[in-house]
């Protein structure tokens, strides 16, 4: 039996049991749950029989080849029926291989939806691939053709994106996308949004007095002790990390003995009160700079910091090529290839691939995500969409990274685009606790019946945990590529979108079915979700609004959208307000789920419960 290695296997597929389908697209025929996912692949056949008539059977018949065209012999191919019982990953059995013109034939095989893999024997040259089928009464035949992607050898270079869009200019718009302009190390009034006008502020929560200033054309920032202003030390700004549109927030970052750290204030842009324009600046792990006393940690900028820093802590994320060293003095220093997230962190390094292309071999040496697994496909995002820490190497690690990578004593490997997710992250730290940040919205022995089903995201760049708890994915092997924009910026004030939300044209390219309106009162009515369309950032008639509500914190509470695509039922909301009481906490935004109801009617007192009964009743069977 092969099962696919990736992340959160356990995990994920322990979390998500028993599944409701709230999401699916229409051409998905969803069949019964597989009897005994450990069955040979005969017994899975013969499973699957006995659900249906003994008429009722199909084949696949598929040709798997190399992206050039080549076709490739003795490929792994396994099958495995989608079903509540039987998500993506958890089953998958053997069934044949590829002749030596790369063809395949499965038969016998009953009606249901099924994806259909291609394994090759290792990761060394080629990379795993799949296709989500329907085989149905109308369709009990499928041809398939698969193109599995390259790999690339170990020890392959990066190159730099500028070498990459000398052959492949028509992907420059990259070049615009806040994948590429997270960091910038040009510190002007054209990069840094905040006021650096040599105000005295504090953050909204008081844990950071600062003065932000321009001295000769300089942007320095001053940290006051909260006990005695007199004890300060001033910092001057080396980079911007954050700042586009969509991020809505931006940090700061200093120097200090050859290694980079986030000073503790956040300039919050996309929610300035401008009757408290101070309010938008919040704190940031302020306990890296003062002690529990409220006293300022004072940092001689010629010695290493006591806490972590952007290479250490951040770097995997926010630089291509990766290549981190720790020094006998406790620094981090970064060789890495370029700042941001370029070419080479979604198609891996491009050393070897360059002189194959010169050669007249275009295909050879690197990734296309295009033509990788789901799974793999997904990793690709979220190796940075996901909250892990890393995996530690055969020597044991000499220090502990937040971002995929496998520390081997004090050598850094990173991930490369393909491979594997899980076998260089994990997702508990040494404790056993979770590295992600959730509600708990799903803990029925505080909750009861009100409960969610899922456990949703508190904290963000968690996009990729929730997605692999979302029937898109497990029951239909959906790749994030279907909604966003890899080379270019998207829609104008989307992360990445292909389509705005605010049109539903997204959701209803496959959930056609849910996009009837009426005339009612002259506005349109969506007659699914029973309300009138609305150009709001939650909801009225848009699909987002309800299926994905806003419950995970970037800059603000509740500025990030879920990535599970279910309804939080405001009795949620309720019944862990009522624990908190019960448990003696305040009640706030940070305490509090918010649901699907909230986003557009946060002056209910009681979380939109008596809003959502009243629909329900006129609405849902």
């Amino acid at each position: 039996m092969v099962t696919p290695k990736y992340v959160r296997t356990v995990n994920i597929f322990c979390a998500i049991f028993p599944f409701v389908i709230l999401c699916c697209c229409p051409f998905m025929a969803f069949i019964s749950d597989a009897q005994g996912s450990r069955a040979s692949a005969t017994e899975l056949r013969e499973t699957q029989v006995q659900a249906q008539s003994s008429s009722e059977k199909g084949e696949i018949v598929g040709k798997v080849r190399d992206t050039s065209g080549k076709p490739l012999a003795d490929i792994t191919i396994s099958i495995q029926a989608l079903t509540r019982g039987t998500p993506y990953g958890y089953a998958f059995e053997e069934v044949t291989t590829t002749d030596k013109k790369g063809k395949f034939r499965i038969t016998n095989i009953s009606l249901g939806t099924y994806v259909v893999r291609a394994t090759p024997s290792s990761d060394e040259s080629y990379l795993p691939n799949d296709e989500v089928i329907a085989i149905n009464s109308t369709r009990k035949s499928h041809r398939i053709r698969l193109k599995l992607s390259s790999s690339i050898p170990s020890g392959a270079l990066y190159v730099g994106s500028e070498v990459c869009l000398g052959c492949h200019g028509e992907y420059k718009e990259w070049k615009q996308t806040a994948h590429a302009n997270y960091i910038r190390t040009n510190i002007t009034s054209d990069t840094v949004v905040a006021p650096f006008n040599g105000e005295i502020v504090s953050t909204s929560d008081g844990k950071v007095k600062f003065k932000p200033f321009i001295q000769d054309n300089v942007y320095k920032v001053t940290l006051y002790d909260l006990n005695d202003e007199s004890v300060s030390a001033t910092y001057t700004v080396v980079r911007t990390h954050g700042g586009s549109a969509v991020a809505g927030k931006q940090r700061y970052h200093v120097k200090i003995a050859g290694s980079h750290y986030i000073l503790p204030i956040q300039y919050n842009f996309r929610n300035v009160d401008e009757n408290n324009p101070h309010g938008a600046w919040v704190s940031y792990r302020p306990q890296d700079w003062y002690n529990s006393d409220q006293s300022l940690i004072t940092t001689d900028v010629n010695e290493p910091g006591s806490h972590h820093s952007s290479e250490q802590y951040c770097e995997g994320c926010h630089v291509t090529g990766l290549n981190i060293t720790q020094t006998n003095d406790g620094r981090f220093i970064s060789g890495s290839q370029e700042f941001n997230v370029s070419c080479e962190s979604c198609h891996g390094p491009g050393g070897d691939h360059v002189p194959q292309k010169l050669q007249g071999n275009p295909k050879a040496y690197i990734i296309n995500p295009r033509y990788l697994a789901a799974d793999r496909a997904n990793e690709v995002c979220g190796q940075c969409h996901s909250r892990v820490k890393n995996k530690t190497g055969e020597n044991g690690s000499a220090f502990e990274t937040e971002y995929p990578c496998i520390i081997d004593g004090n050598r850094t490997v990173p991930f490369v685009p393909g491979k594997a997710l899980g076998d260089y992250i994990e997702i508990t730290d040494s404790t056993g606790k979770t590295t992600a940040g959730y509600w708990g919205d799903n803990d029925s022995a505080k909750l009861g019946a009100n409960a969610s089903r899922n456990n949703h995201s508190k904290q963000h760049h968690q996009q990729s945990d929730d997605f692999l708890k979302d029937t898109h994915f497990s029951l239909s092997g959906m790749r994030c590529i279907v909604c966003h924009e890899s080379h270019g910026s998207g829609k104008k004030g989307t992360a990445q979108l292909l389509e705005k939300s605010e049109n539903n044209k997204l959701c209803i390219a496959c959930h056609s079915s849910y996009a009837a309106t009426e005339k009612k009162h002259g506005k349109e009515r969506n007659l699914h979700a029973k309300h009138y369309f609305s150009r709001s950032d939650a909801g009225g008639s848009r699909c987002t609004g309800c299926h994905m509500p806003k419950t995970a914190k970037s800059g603000v509470d509740n500025d990030t959208s879920s990535h599970i695509f279910d309804i939080i039922k405001p009795s949620t909301s309720r019944a862990m307000a009522d624990n908190n009481t019960a448990e003696g906490k305040t009640n706030s935004l940070g305490t509090v789920i918010t649901n699907s109801c909230y986003g557009c009617h946060p002056e209910e007192t009681d979380y939109g419960v008596a809003l959502w009964n009243s629909w329900s009743i006129l609405f849902i069977p």
